[in-house]
């Protein structure tokens, strides 16, 4: 099975979007010891809720592709761990729940 140019678009986007929230949490840490020290203000915020529902977001973003890459293992008859369901956070409530993963209901 040969990835389509769009399935090879997505990985780029995907990855691009990991290592740029990867920089942003980074920056995140730096400004709370900052901040912590008496050196800097406090992060907003505004500007904390946002990281945080990026990180939620590539975090289901990254659910889907191991569900996805967990499926065509199985179809491969290769897969070792191909999960029944993904835990997802339910929003607002902040526990884990199961959510069906397209393909594993």
């Amino acid at each position: 099975m040969t990835a389509s140019s769009s399935d090879w678009h997505d990985e780029l986007v995907l990855m691009a979007e990991l290592s740029s929230v990867n920089n942003q949490i980074a920056r995140f840490v730096l400004r709370l010891l900052d901040a912590d020290a008496g050196r800097k203000e406090q992060v907003s915020v505004v500007d904390e809720g946002r990281l945080g529902v990026r990180l939620v977001d590539l975090g289901h973003a990254l659910q889907d592709r191991a569900a996805a890459r967990a499926t065509r293992m199985a179809e491969k008859r290769i897969a070792r761990e191909v999960p029944g369901s993904i835990l997802r956070l339910e929003p607002g409530r902040g526990k884990a729940s199961p959510r069906p993963v397209a393909g594993h209901e």
